[in-house]
């Protein structure tokens, strides 16, 4: 009676163990499945991004200067998906940079940052100097200043603006 009862207790769990086994080979199985259904990679070096470019501010330095002096150097990264940004005539202009205190708006040329009638994705890092900033009020021991960056490509698409933080403008 002993002997029986232990030999259903081993086929108990035996029947127990195929199961297990079963689902372990279930789970197995699916993680094959879904581990091959991962989305393949594209070759192009740069994703599809927006005919709008995009900008981020990458630095601003430095955070203080002497007004009629010293430069700033705004530096920011730009994406645009069919890379016509900059124009090869001179007069047109594709960088906008605003002072807030004013405001004055200063624009820039920037020369094709690819080829002229081409559509590639384009992505890179520019920098903006922008030469003897200025006190609004000639009498201020400092003054905090603000700027806002813009730029446009060929198909006159505005980008984001962006927003400095204060830089500190001396006599």
């Amino acid at each position: 009676m002993i002997l029986k009862m232990r030999i259903e207790k081993i086929i108990l769990l035996y029947k127990k163990t195929l199961c297990l086994s079963a689902i372990m080979r279930l789970v197995f199985l699916a993680a094959i499945i879904f581990s091959a259904c991962k989305k393949e990679k594209s070759n192009d070096p740069i994703p599809k991004a927006s005919t709008t470019p995009v900008i981020e501010l990458v630095s601003v330095t430095p955070t203080s200067v002497q007004a009629l002096q010293d430069s700033i150097v705004f530096t920011i990264s730009y994406t645009d998906g069919d890379g016509d940004l900059g124009f090869s005539d001179a007069d047109s202009m594709s960088v906008f940079i605003t002072d807030k205190r004013f405001p004055l708006t200063i624009a820039f040329h920037l020369q094709p940052l690819s080829p002229m009638n081409s559509t590639i994705s384009i992505k890179g890092n520019l920098p903006i100097i922008l030469n003897n900033t200025i006190l609004q009020n000639n009498t201020s021991t400092s003054e905090s200043a603000v700027f806002e960056i813009q730029i446009r490509d060929r198909a006159n698409h505005y980008s984001n603006v962006l927003t400095t933080a204060p830089i500190t403008v001396l006599p």
